[in-house]
C-alpha cells in the first residue's frame, strides 16, 4: 500500500527532513571506525558531496541538518566579523572573559559547522569543547548578573513557599474549627 498524505509517502517526507539513508548508503564510503555508512546522520555530507555532487549532499544532509549547516556558517562568518570590526583595546578594557568568549564564539561555530558537516570523535569533540570553553567564558562575563538573577529567584521561591506555608496553616486551622464540636 503506497499511502500518501499531500502527495508524499511518509518515507519521502522523513528523507525531506532527515536526510536520505539511501544516499548515504550509496555515497557516504566509511565511517571514521571504517564501517560501511548505512544511516543519513553518520555520513560526512563532504564525502558524500565529492563523490555524489552537491544534489546527493543535499539529499543526504535534509531540511534540518543542511538548515544547521548554514546557519552554523552564517553564525561562524558573523563572529569573525564581530573580531574584525571590534575594537580590541576598548573591548579588553571593558571586559577580558567578554574579549575572549568573543573568540571562543568563531571556534565554537565553526567547530559547530565542522561535526555537522563531517560528523567524526574529532569534530564533535571539538565542538563539545570550544562549546565548554565559550559557555564558561560568558559564565565568567555575566557572573555579577547571574548571581543577582539567583538572589531574585532564591527571594521568589522563599516568598512563594511562605505564602503557601501560611496558607496551609490558616487552611488547618479553618478544617479544625470546623470539625471542632466545642468551638
Amino acid at each position: 500500500m503506497n499511502s500518501k498524505l499531500l502527495g508524499f509517502t511518509p518515507n519521502q517526507a522523513i528523507n525531506f527532513f532527515a536526510g536520505s539513508d539511501d544516499m548515504a548508503r550509496l555515497y557516504g564510503g566509511l565511517t571514521h571506525s571504517g564501517q560501511q555508512v548505512t544511516r543519513a546522520g553518520q555520513a560526512s555530507i563532504w564525502t558524500v558531496g565529492k563523490t555524489g555532487g552537491f544534489g546527493a549532499a543535499a539529499k543526504t544532509a535534509g531540511l534540518w541538518r543542511g538548515a544547521g549547516i548554514v546557519g552554523s556558517a552564517g553564525a561562524t562568518a558573523f563572529s569573525v566579523a564581530n573580531i574584525a570590526t571590534m575594537d580590541h583595546a576598548k573591548e579588553w578594557e571593558k571586559s577580558k572573559a567578554g574579549y575572549l568568549a568573543n573568540y571562543a564564539e568563531v571556534g565554537f561555530n565553526a567547530s559547530l559547522t565542522a561535526a555537522m558537516v563531517a560528523p567524526n570523535p574529532v569534530t564533535i569533540g571539538l565542538a563539545v569543547g570550544t562549546g565548554i570553553v565559550y559557555g564558561g567564558l560568558k559564565v565568567v562575563e555575566h557572573w555579577d548578573d547571574i548571581t543577582k538573577g539567583a538572589d531574585k529567584a532564591a527571594d521568589w521561591v522563599g516568598d512563594k513557599a511562605s505564602d503557601i506555608g501560611n496558607n496551609i496553616a490558616d487552611g488547618a486551622k479553618k478544617l479544625g474549627s470546623a470539625l471542632n464540636p466545642f468551638d
